[in-house]
């Protein structure tokens, strides 16, 4: 499935090479890649194989201080809102990527409201309808900026992914 804007030229994968002292200096860790967003990130990203990835709702990183320290780190980022964008759109994305790149582990980071937590649900579907299992952790962030629970989400394949 191609996404209307996949031939944009914000859509193209950049590896953004990033000096390890000029990060020290600025006081923290910087994007590796380009693009963010779940709409523009390919189904075959370079980037993401064997990546530690990190999938956060889009208001995670405004509502935490130091978003890129405490949760980013050396992982690759993308991001979306479970609420306000396509979910089936999502979990078909999700599901292209985790079949077709050996991602190494996920981490999903939420916000506490109920509808974020669709986006572990969508998570949680595509690793099925891949047929993949890997380390998966959900981070909940509170309204308040705070980490409010963290817990390693069982991932099972479907029978017919598995088939």
């Amino acid at each position: 499935m191609k996404h209307q804007d996949e031939d944009c030229p914000s859509c193209r994968t950049i590896k953004v090479d990033v000096d390890a002292d000029e990060g020290k200096r600025d006081g923290g860790h910087v994007l590796s890649q380009w693009p963010i967003q779940i709409k523009l990130v390919g189904s075959v990203a370079p980037f993401l194989n064997d990546a530690d990835l990190l999938v956060a709702a889009d208001c995670t990183a405004f509502a935490t201080r130091g978003f890129h320290d405490e949760f980013l780190g050396d992982k690759k980022l993308v991001i979306g809102c479970p609420k306000l964008d396509n979910a089936m759109y999502y979990v078909e994305k999700f599901t292209g990527i985790f079949k077709n790149i050996p991602v190494k582990s996920l981490t999903c980071l939420r916000m506490e409201v109920p509808c974020c937590g669709g986006m572990t649900a969508i998570l949680t579907e595509a690793l099925k309808a891949a047929g993949k299992q890997l380390p998966f952790e959900e981070i909940i962030i509170g309204v308040k900026g705070n980490v409010l629970g963290k817990r390693q989400i069982p991932a099972r394949p479907s029978a017919d992914a598995v088939k």
